[in-house]
């Protein structure tokens, strides 16, 4: 039973926030505030278990070297503008263009369906769009100075998931809200449901051996989302653009399910210096400079 349970371990942290939010629901606590609470008790739980149990050692803030200042303070901040501010922005943004499409074409349609079933519905469309925006972010140039800022670290950790340009998030997630509320998905069911999604990426990105185990493997893992950001230019092929699911790019021929060893490197070749104004301020000038 406990082999079970630790090689489900990406599992049990999905059922664990869904009973989260739950038991929210449950309590009448405003959906608003469900990202919020499981977004930040995901990322302590995940930055613990990266310091008790990494899957690399040498990638962790603190090590025999010494405390490594820059990409720690790098992580805090972008995680408190991109995750906090940027994504709240995007949202709100999406949703208002939403209501004026809908309102400037008349249609009042709403999904009419059970909650678990507009969820489902939801994660295959966002994941289908969120697939084909991240492959063209690599495959476009102009995309690729605005998405290139994302796969700068040399280091993958849960702080780390929030690393990118602002312009970055309105691209690839604003189409899917917007287009999931104009169908008329109802809004406190998606908002509840990206308090769920939200968390994944967090897990993707984390210095945490999840077991590779076949229910697992329905879901983007650490694993090959560490194979996505392989150290590479913008033409190496890259896999695994998908962001929850592993379905579409399992479709589409870009699925890759490794293995990868501990020598496994992550980064952008550039033949420019690594100086802390281009961990900080690299968004604001990236997109409109080569790397």
């Amino acid at each position: 039973m406990t082999l079970f349970l630790k090689n489900q371990l990406f599992l049990l942290v999905l059922f664990f926030v869904v009973g989260g939010d739950l038991l929210l629901w449950d309590l009448k606590v405003p959906t608003v505030m469900w990202a919020e609470y499981t977004y930040v008790a995901v990322l302590l739980f995940l930055v613990v278990f990266e310091f008790v149990k990494p899957r690399n050692a040498s990638w962790n803030y603190i090590t025999k070297d010494g405390v490594k200042f820059r990409e720690l303070s790098a992580d805090v901040i972008f995680q408190v503008v991109e995750a906090a501010v940027v994504s709240a922005a995007v949202y709100s943004l999406s949703v208002w263009l939403a209501d004026h499409l809908r309102a400037l074409f008349g249609w009042t349609h709403q999904v009419g369906l059970h909650w678990t079933l507009q969820c489902i519905a939801a994660v295959f469309i966002m994941d289908f769009i969120r697939y084909w925006i991240h492959r063209w972010m690599h495959q476009v140039p102009l995309l690729w100075r605005v998405h290139s800022l994302h796969h700068m670290p040399e280091r993958l950790g849960a702080m780390s998931t929030a690393r990118g340009n602002p312009l970055d998030d309105l691209i690839i997630y604003s189409p899917e809200l917007i287009v999931l509320f104009v169908l008329g998905f109802d809004k406190d069911i998606m908002l509840g449901l990206y308090s769920v999604v939200w968390i994944i990426p967090l897990i993707t990105h984390s210095n945490v051996e999840f077991p590779v185990t076949r229910l697992a493997s329905v879901f983007q893992l650490p694993t090959y989302h560490l194979i996505h950001h392989a150290y590479n230019d913008a033409e190496t092929p890259t896999h695994n653009f998908a962001e929850i699911l592993t379905f579409w790019d399992r479709v589409f021929g870009t699925f890759n399910a490794g293995p990868i060893g501990l020598d496994h490197r992550t980064g952008v070749v550039s033949d420019k210096p690594r100086e802390w104004h281009r961990e900080f301020f690299g968004w604001l000038y990236l997109p409109i400079n080569r790397l």
